[in-house]
């Protein structure tokens, strides 16, 4: 994987320099890692974003001259616009795992779906990976064409070159179930013919016990 280089700069402690920052379009953040004291700096908000957006997870960063390579560890998002607020950026050394988060992308259309009029539930959205740097994917791909109704894929059934998943292997990834109001109807369907059947009997029961009953006096005579 061929690391991004991005440019950053010093800048002081305290939310007013952060503001400041934001407001001459860079995002403020703070630099860490092994025998790194932590560092105050930001980064023009624009290459940084596209950064992101090209799912790099490995970059090299630029402070003062010298380059460190670093992950993007933490991010700090705006609830509402989006925006990005803060980034906490961690230096690495290429010998040594790290563990990160990795988005997850479904590839194809489950069986179950395309043919039994089910519905693929995604239990998760991202794992949780432990690998050398260089290893980092932008995402891990997970092909759900086999999946019919009632079925799903779990960590268990997964596996990745040079890649540890950290989750509970019994943890669910995705499943295909029935839409809850095909399976109302499919309920009411399989639960109707019993009931009426029921209530003819007990009638033809109790017609002949009444019978019966009328019959005993006129034996008697």
């Amino acid at each position: 994987m061929q690391a991004t280089i991005l440019k950053a700069e010093k800048r002081a402690t305290g939310k007013h320099s952060a503001k400041h920052a934001r407001k001459e379009g860079k995002v403020p953040g703070v630099f860490y890692g092994y025998g790194q004291q932590n560092v105050n700096i930001s980064f023009e908000a624009r290459s940084f974003v596209k950064f992101l957006q090209a799912e790099h997870t490995l970059a090299t960063v630029d402070i003062d001259g010298k380059e460190y390579r670093v992950i993007v560890r933490d991010m700090d998002k705006d609830p509402v616009t989006g925006k990005l607020l803060h980034v906490d950026i961690m230096a690495v050394r290429m010998d040594r795992p790290v563990d990160v988060y990795v988005p997850i992308v479904f590839i194809g259309t489950p069986i179950g779906v395309k043919t039994r009029g089910g519905i693929m539930q995604h239990d998760m959205t991202e794992f949780h990976i432990k690998c050398l740097p260089d290893h980092i994917p932008g995402h891990l791909e997970v092909n759900v064409d086999n999946l019919d109704l009632n079925h799903g894929i779990h960590v268990r059934d997964l596996s990745f070159p040079n890649i540890t998943i950290l989750n509970p292997q019994s943890e669910s990834v995705c499943t295909v179930v029935i839409p809850k109001a095909l399976e109302s109807v499919l309920s009411e369907a399989t639960a109707a013919p019993t009931e009426p059947e029921v209530i003819a009997k007990g009638k033809e029961a109790e017609g002949k016990e009444t019978a019966g009953k009328e019959a005993k006096p006129a034996e008697k005579k």
